[in-house]
């Protein structure tokens, strides 16, 4: 009889400590860090902190007030000079006068950048000509009140692809050592056939490579993302096999782009302006000094592709996943202001 008294109060103490347990279960799971994980339906909270080594941005010389100095930046790269006719550096390239928040102050870059103008490049990397040393000598004169100088040579054809790297060479071995040499380069997904941009000879050269994955689509291209998440991810493939892990900087962009489904500007035929005509129900005018005219308007339809915080995030988050160390964001003044709040550079990288 006390034996069965005893495995009764055994067996009442025991369903005492499950209904206990049980009661002091929250309707939530805890991940590895003890850290609240809400259900997803009922989650209306900001998503949590991403952690990068370096957390790159670029100003332009003008924007300055865009920079409200809490934002978590490592390295601040300014555009602040242009190149003449004549391959000089020019311009007062003087580091901007920014208010931060922070004890630690990010790191300047001086940004030295032609874009779309392939001959001026081609004439400034001429190794047999008179320009290049002229123009490595202002350069170097230009960064001795930033910590770094970046390249972005942009639109070079590959047949400047040899003359770039030696340009780039000979400026790191010129440039003080303390200093960083940086470059940007359009972002690939696979090896081209002939290409100026040879990523694992650059990176052999440089201390940083900032790969802008982003114009996926362009101002004259069709109407698409900027920098989708799963062209990202091939971007990003492709550049690590090549690229040392602690050299590569993968690029965001903060813009959007707008696309109008119509050519407002072309050539018309006879029957098409007649058709015109018909559809707008207009009348043309006549006058010597122009002709046969007339106006109607019409309605257009505009595509729109951008990004916000939280699909700025997911990017972040691909590219932290698969060991991604350090992020640049082109460009400060254009992004959405939340996003910020959730980018960290303190990490144990």
């Amino acid at each position: 009889m006390v034996r069965v008294i005893r495995a009764g109060a055994i067996t009442l103490v025991l369903l005492a400590v499950f209904c206990i347990v049980e009661s002091c279960r929250a309707p939530v799971q805890r991940d590895a860090g003890m850290r609240k994980v809400p259900d997803r339906k009922t989650d209306r909270r900001e998503p949590v902190t991403i952690r990068f080594g370096e957390i790159w941005g670029y100003l332009l010389k003008g924007e300055e007030d865009q920079v409200r100095g809490d934002e978590p930046f490592t390295d601040l790269c300014y555009f602040c000079s242009s190149i003449t006719s004549e391959g000089r550096l020019s311009g007062s390239c003087v580091p901007p006068a920014l208010q931060w928040k922070r004890r630690r102050t990010p790191r300047l870059h001086m940004v030295v950048a032609v874009i779309g103008n392939p001959a001026l490049v081609r004439m400034c990397l001429d190794p047999k000509g008179s320009v290049r040393g002229t123009f490595i000598a202002d350069i170097l004169s230009a960064s001795r009140r930033f910590d770094g100088v970046q390249i972005d040579f942009e639109s070079l054809p590959p047949r400047d692809g040899p003359a770039y790297l030696e340009f780039l060479k000979e400026l790191r071995r010129r440039l003080h050592p303390s200093k960083r040499l940086s470059v940007a380069i359009p972002a690939r997904r696979k090896r081209l056939a002939e290409d100026a941009y040879d990523y694992a000879a650059i990176a052999a050269v440089v201390d940083r490579v900032v790969v802008m994955a982003y114009d996926q689509h362009w101002s004259t291209s069709a109407p698409g993302p900027v920098a989708s998440l799963p062209w990202c991810r091939e971007v990003l493939d492709y550049s690590r096999g090549l690229i040392p892990d602690e050299k590569l900087i993968m690029g965001l962009p903060l813009y959007g782009r707008a696309w109008q489904d119509d050519d407002m500007h072309r050539a018309l035929r006879y029957s098409q302006v007649k058709e015109l005509l018909q559809k707008s129900g207009k009348n043309p005018s006549y006058q010597r000094d122009k002709g046969l005219f007339f106006e109607y308007e019409d309605t257009v339809k505009v595509r729109v592709f951008y990004d916000d915080h939280r699909t700025i995030l997911e990017k972040l988050k691909m590219y932290r996943s698969r060991g991604v160390r350090a992020v640049s964001f082109w460009r400060i003044g254009q992004g959405p202001e939340k996003l910020w709040r959730h980018i960290s550079s303190k990490s144990k990288i």
